[in-house]
């Protein structure tokens, strides 16, 4: 994918209801290839009025807010990629693909996937193109209806072929034109056998140890219309989920990945924080500091029991559900892969991404850090453990992920630190292993 200098504008707006508009500012790219996001005079005029873009520029006086918003360093950027912030709002992966057969042999680069994708991204930015040409007519040359669908004008993260649709309890559809989608309609993979059955079995499994879970159901296949064929043939089964982001009357609430957070793109977002980094960035930044602290260390725990070793920074969002103040979004994208990948943590906690290996006893390192008291961090922990050691067992039998994986689940249990502290009985031999 070379890169092309033309020069164009993209406004930048947030756009929580469809019939207000605040713009934000524009994203330019110049005759070299620069693209900067420069914030509008506006948009800062309006003080602590404004809605929030990113609490990356949000500080904690308005001064220190209008030093970050007028900051150049992390605005900026030259070839293919956006400023962090606005390159995490494309797809990766599966979808990412399909929008670039969709481009065509053309030359474009990211700032040409946000102005195509630019109607319906995730949270309640729009990106519109104000000057400049697309990419070369022969670039944009579609792939058959037949082949594709619709074509794709919607923006998800995330690597997993998924879609924007809209739903309700008998069939899904793709959004018309000016619409965006509320649920997330999450495909079968070639790659992962059953990762939609998985992730709904992942989703009950933390849902009854205590997180606060996006709403999923699995839909039969021949219930979705507007989906490229050749994406329904890989399984009987698609994952719907509740999009978080969005409200009725297609109403958008702004939301925020913890990779936008930290300026993280691409793989960065396997290293650039940690884990007890995402327990003190909850603790500063949300509105229920101590609460949603609790559910993050709900989650991290869920992840350790279940196999989770996906859990990167684009698994964890804020969401502002008056446009200003941070909650922790529902949880989503919990899968345990222990049937996928080796079991490794994604981030490190407390020095270690060996899941067997953490205990409480590492919260009392990361306690005074996280300034949350450490026999609260150590009741939830124990707590969330206990949870999922007396409701999983049974309530997999239910449940539709293969054996295999439910297998793999509940045999590790006899592995972890965790449940060792917690049911000593149910831990034989040697727990652990090395860092």
């Amino acid at each position: 994918m070379a890169v092309p200098n033309r020069p164009g504008i993209l406004g930048i707006f947030l756009r929580p209801s469809p019939d207000r508009e605040v713009r934000v500012g524009t994203m330019v790219r110049d005759a070299s290839g620069v693209i900067t996001f420069e914030v509008d005079d506006a948009y800062v005029r309006l003080g602590q009025a404004r809605p929030l873009l990113s609490l990356t520029w949000h500080g904690a006086t308005e001064k220190e807010t209008l030093e970050r918003l007028a900051a150049r360093g992390d605005k900026i950027t030259h070839g293919r990629n956006l400023p962090p912030y606005f390159d995490n709002l494309l797809p990766e992966g599966a979808l990412l693909d399909l929008v670039e057969k969709e481009f065509g042999t053309g030359t474009f680069d990211n700032y040409d996937v946000l102005a195509r994708l630019g109607g319906d991204l995730p949270g309640a930015i729009v990106a519109r193109r104000e000057t400049g040409e697309p990419p070369p007519k022969g670039a944009m040359t579609e792939m058959p209806a037949a082949a594709t669908g619709k074509p794709i004008t919607f923006s998800l993260a995330g690597v997993q072929m998924k879609f924007s649709m809209h739903g309700d309890r008998h069939r899904l559809t793709a959004p018309g034109a000016d619409e965006s989608g509320d649920v997330i309609l999450k495909l079968p993979s070639d790659k992962f056998p059953h990762l939609v059955e998985n992730e709904f079995t992942s989703l009950e499994l933390a849902r009854l140890a205590g997180a606060n879970v996006s709403e999923a159901r699995l839909v039969e296949i021949k219930t979705i219309e507007g989906v490229p064929p050749q994406f329904l043939e890989l399984g009987k089964n698609a994952l719907s989920v509740k999009r978080f982001d969005r409200a009725s009357g297609n109403a958008r609430i702004h939301t925020e990945d913890f990779a936008q957070l930290a300026g993280a793109i691409t793989d960065e977002k396997y290293w650039r924080w940690n884990q007890e980094t995402i327990l003190r960035s909850i603790k500063r930044f949300s509105d229920d500091p101590i609460g949603d602290t609790l559910e993050g260390l709900r989650r991290l725990t869920i992840d350790i029991m279940l196999g989770n070793c996906d859990g990167h920074l684009k698994n964890w969002s804020f969401v502002y559900p008056d446009g200003r103040r941070a909650r922790l979004s529902p949880a989503y994208d919990i899968v345990s892969t222990l049937t996928y990948l080796k079991d490794t943590m994604a981030l490190r906690f407390n020095g270690t991404k060996d899941p067997r290996l953490v205990d409480t006893g590492r919260l009392r390192r990361i306690a005074p850090y996280i300034e949350v008291d450490l026999r609260v961090l150590e009741r939830e922990m124990r707590g969330t453990v206990t949870r999922a050691l007396d409701t999983w067992p049974a309530a997999l039998k239910d449940l539709p992920a293969p054996e295999g994986i439910k297998e793999a689940i509940t045999s590790r249990f006899a592995k972890l630190a965790l449940v060792k502290e917690v049911r000593p009985a149910m831990v034989q031999g040697h727990v652990g292993g090395d860092e």
